[in-house]
């Protein structure tokens, strides 16, 4: 059973990115470094676009300066852009369903994205030495959601992420805001971690229930990750057992909106 209290998400996912700049309080001319997972797209494609589109871009993989350097350009890239640049702009028309992540953030871009290049590789607590892919915004969603501490080590000093959550029929977009000074990130990680990476896994296999279900998104998934999450269920995408336990607590949700209902009569 997890001994770490239960984090709901406290702001719903949004259907918008105009909507996520909006809810953060971000502006249209903001300086933000934009990642995005190159390996997800065409060979040479997030670069082609690039500098096609910008006369003098500043990038640089993430993977520089990391354990998995020799691998640099199958990796994200990091893009120091503006909110409104044309390279922005493409990137929603045609990849948000890959996973864009923004970071917004006064750092430098080696301070700002040091988190995600500590957690490349963690110890876990049974499973050894291990590979994340902590950019993945599925990871994001999840972590943050569940271990809101250990999201603040890995966003870092005073800086806004936000990110697209694909949901098969359409996109949505979740975020995290940390202020204050940055914390070393943990590298040996507990059992409790090591279940909450299998709900990131098991994500995909999840998608089908929230697209049959027209009341859910991905704000709904997330709660009912947290939920199995805090209850010390691990998941296990192949089973049958995953839907029954999805659809037992979206009952459950429904049972405890009606009560409420009834109880403001």
């Amino acid at each position: 059973m997890s001994t770490i209290a239960p984090a709901l998400p406290d702001r719903a996912c949004l259907d918008t990115f105009q909507e996520a700049i909006g809810e953060w309080q971000l502006q249209p001319s903001q300086r933000c470094l934009l990642i995005v997972d190159a390996a997800q797209c065409d060979e040479h494609e997030v670069t082609n676009v690039l500098y096609a589109e910008c006369n003098d871009p500043n990038w640089c993989w993430l993977f520089e300066n990391s354990p998995l350097e020799p691998f640099a350009d199958a990796g994200p890239i990091i893009v120091d852009t503006l909110i409104n640049s044309k390279f922005c702009r493409h990137a929603l028309a045609q990849w948000a369903d890959k996973g864009l992540l923004f970071l917004f953030t006064e750092s430098a871009v080696d301070k700002a994205v040091a988190g995600l290049r500590d957690m490349l590789s963690v110890d876990l607590e049974t499973a050894g030495p291990c590979l994340l892919r902590p950019y993945d915004t599925r990871f994001l969603q999840v972590l943050s959601a569940c271990q809101p501490d250990q999201m603040a080590e890995l966003a870092g000093v005073d800086s806004t992420w936000v990110w697209s959550v694909d949901l098969l029929s359409h996109v949505q977009w979740s975020g995290f805001q940390t202020i204050g000074a940055a914390k070393q990130i943990k590298t040996h990680q507990s059992r409790d971690f090591e279940r909450l990476l299998g709900w990131v896994f098991g994500w995909p296999s999840c998608l089908p229930f929230v697209d049959r279900d027209r009341r859910a998104d991905a704000t709904t998934l997330t709660r009912f990750i947290v939920n199995q999450w805090h209850s010390g269920v691990a998941c296990d995408s192949r089973s049958v057992e995953l839907e029954a336990q999805w659809q037992a607590f979206r009952m459950g949700e429904s049972e405890i909106v009606s009560e409420l209902k009834k109880a403001s009569k």
